[in-house]
This record gives C-alpha cells, sequence and structure tokens, in this order.
C-alpha cells in the first residue's frame, strides 16, 4: 500500500545555535488538524513529531515555564 502525505506550509525556521547545519522546521497540516516539528541537519530530515492542537498548547506551556528563573 502507498502512502502519501500532503506537504504542509512552513510557518517557521529555528537554526540550531551550536550545530552548523541543523534546524528545526515547524509545518502546519490543517487538513489533518496536525502540526510537525522536524529536526533537520542539511537537506536532510532526520525526526518528525507531529503534534495535535492540544499537544502544540503543552509545548508551548513547557517553552514558556522553561523560560522561568527556578524556583527556591
Amino acid at each position: 500500500m502507498e502512502h502519501t502525505v500532503e506537504r504542509g506550509t512552513r510557518t517557521g525556521v529555528v537554526r540550531d545555535a551550536d550545530r552548523p547545519g541543523r534546524a528545526l522546521r515547524v509545518t502546519t497540516h490543517p487538513e489533518a488538524g496536525r502540526v510537525v516539528l522536524s529536526v533537520w541537519q542539511d537537506t536532510t530530515c532526520t525526526s518528525t513529531v507531529r503534534l495535535d492542537r492540544a499537544e502544540v498548547v503543552e509545548l508551548l506551556t513547557a517553552l514558556g515555564a522553561a523560560l522561568l528563573p527556578p524556583e527556591r
């Protein structure tokens, strides 16, 4: 069985601060209700994570918490 994936719309790219050629791409797939995070090394995709809307909110919450100073 052949599996085809609709090409999403890239909405952002974040470059790795320490590794040349490494980037995190954010792609939206509204027809599937998903956002895909993909890790790229130059022109090669090395991994992906597919998130639904609720998981995107969880990710944003976790990223925001990571910016807060540690509790004492």
